[in-house]
């Protein structure tokens, strides 16, 4: 992927994911359950693996670390890419550099390793396994 089309695009998804942020935290704190957009929940009945992400993040905004652990641990990584990365590839353009995109780089190159990825993928099945544990104890 080229410089100027990663940079467009994500910034375009992290200021996208800044403002699907904000709506959803003023929805909850008005007690009003947020848009629910997952596909697969609604085909499906069970959640994916990132049901619960907002709600983390929203917890997270909060200071409540272990309610937003609970929700879904993805929301720390999700906050983390939202919050960091519009503000550092707009660093990039006003100072001239590229440093985002050497990261976008190394990042590529490190999880095309079939191990990472793999342990990575592992990582997020076993949230959702546990996830889905709890839901079903739940509701069941």
């Amino acid at each position: 992927m080229t410089r100027r089309r990663l940079y467009f695009l994500a910034l375009f998804l992290g200021l996208a994911g800044q403002i699907w942020i904000a709506y959803s935290y003023k929805k909850l704190e008005r007690r009003e359950e947020a848009f629910n957009t997952c596909i697969f929940k609604q085909v499906t009945g069970i959640p994916c693996p990132s049901c619960g992400s907002i709600h983390s993040i929203v917890s997270i905004l909060h200071g409540d670390l272990k309610k937003a652990f609970a929700e879904n641990p993805l929301g720390f990584a999700g906050i983390l890419i939202v919050a960091v990365i519009p503000y550092w590839i707009l660093a990039d353009l006003i100072l001239g550099r590229e440093s985002f995109y050497r990261f976008y780089l190394r990042i590529n190159a490190f999880l095309k390793r079939k191990v990472v990825l793999f342990g990575l993928l592992f990582i997020v099945l076993l949230i959702w396994l546990v996830k889905l544990g709890i839901y079903f104890h739940f509701i069941h």
